[in-house]
């Protein structure tokens, strides 16, 4: 894969598939070691291998009788045979001095390992006991209700491939196989910064003519629920001060996602800031709505992406570009997820020549996928509600109600 420092520099407005194709060419960030009950959400950076067998030993399926199979090819409930018990076996115990020989069994519960001399396991309800005697009432073919050792893990297997996001399964298949703590790659440090003079902080009034920075809010609650950590700032509408605050925060973080003065207003210092930084930009515009305003850059190992300041502009660029960007660098080898299909319930309207993104929301009970697009609520109302985005390729100008679209959801 070509290192992300070789990324193609544009900065021309480029097409969405574009800006994701530079995303997709990041390198994951390196290595690190973590406990296997810290590994939730992460993704291996290498192949793990078993280092033990599960189960470690032959063990029994059901609760029952361990036995000779041979002994009761003739057991029915007509014609019951009787086996003289040796003793009883539970999980953990250490195994039996005694052998199962013909005409004898051993009493075994679920997990406990088959004794010596058995071959497959009568189950309880097909059994039934009298004064040390149990009188089998079916027959047990070899290895009946036996889970053979390895069966579920066999030591020196590959359990788990490099690049697989550990699941809770995941975790539980590594403890089967021994493992108690593995690499994955290293999480992104994120540093979130809200540009504007008129920006309040959470908690703080909202005054007559100011606006609380949910931009901040939004972003940082949905890199939070990547299991990202993330520190967030806003800075005033000056340049020399927002060149001063950003110059640690590239040095500290693996990503800064700056929002708002992406254009060219006279206060929009976020791009001026980025060049007295001596970033260098591998796209400035995307041909996408909302979203064009959306930038990438790098200085160094960080990577920086400029949003716009309008919220859906805001969204949508960081849910198509900057999110993946993240899921990326922390190893993620398809960081956009699968692009789903889905019946529109509403005609929708593009761009020619534009990516056009509509916030969608699918509808629940509907034998095949069908998605509503919400377009007539507010901005803000209308990314809540989201769970999906409705994605119109450059090519297509609008699409009637019933017509298929390409949905993406939002993760």
């Amino acid at each position: 894969m070509k290192n992300a420092d070789q990324c193609t520099t544009t900065s021309a407005l480029v097409s969405l598939e574009t800006a994701r194709s530079i995303v997709g060419r990041l390198e994951p960030l390196a290595p690190e070691p973590v406990r296997l009950e810290e590994a939730l959400g992460r993704v291996a950076a290498c192949d793990i291998v078993a280092v033990s067998d599960c189960p470690s030993v032959d063990a029994s399926l059901k609760d029952g009788y361990a036995v000779v199979s041979s002994d009761l090819d003739t057991a029915s409930a007509e014609k019951p045979v009787r086996l003289a018990i040796l003793g009883t076996m539970t999980a953990g115990d250490e195994p039996l001095s005694c052998r199962v020989r013909p005409g004898t069994a051993v009493r075994i519960m679920t997990g406990a390992a088959i004794p010596a001399g058995a071959d497959a396991v009568l189950a309880s309800e097909f059994a039934r006991e009298e004064q040390g005697v149990v009188l089998a009432l079916a027959d047990a073919h070899p290895g009946r209700n036996i889970l053979g050792r390895g069966s579920d893990v066999r030591a020196g297997s590959v359990v788990v491939r490099e690049g697989t996001p550990l699941s809770a399964a995941h975790l539980g298949l590594l403890a089967a196989a021994g493992i108690h703590g593995l690499e994955v790659y290293r999480l992104p440090r994120v540093a979130v910064v809200a540009t504007g003079s008129e920006l309040v902080a959470p908690g703080e009034p909202v005054r007559p003519g100011r606006i609380a920075a949910s931009n901040m809010v939004t972003l940082a609650a949905g890199l939070r629920r990547q299991g990202l950590s993330v520190s967030t700032v806003i800075v005033r509408d000056n340049l020399e001060e927002l060149h001063r605050r950003l110059a640690p925060l590239v040095e500290e973080h693996d990503v800064v996602l700056t929002c708002g003065g992406v254009l060219d207003g006279d206060k929009d210092y976020t791009m001026r800031a980025m060049a007295m930084l001596g970033v260098t930009p591998l796209f400035t515009r995307v041909r996408v709505g909302p979203g064009k305003g959306t930038c990438m850059g790098r200085k160094g190992k960080t990577v920086l992406f400029n949003l716009p300041g309008g919220p859906p502009s805001n969204h949508v660029g960081f849910l198509l570009l900057a999110l993946p960007a993240i899921r990326r660098l922390a190893g993620c080898g398809d960081p956009f997820g699968p692009r789903l299909r889905a019946r529109l319930l509403r005609r929708v309207r593009g761009r020619p020549g534009w990516t056009q993104v509509i916030h969608a929301r699918l509808a629940a009970g509907s034998a095949e996928p069908e998605v509503e697009p919400l377009t007539e609520t507010s901005r803000l109302q209308a990314m809540a509600k989201a769970d999906c985005l409705i994605e119109l390729p450059e090519e297509t100008g609008s699409l009637p109600a019933g017509a298929l679209g390409t949905i993406w959801k939002i993760r």
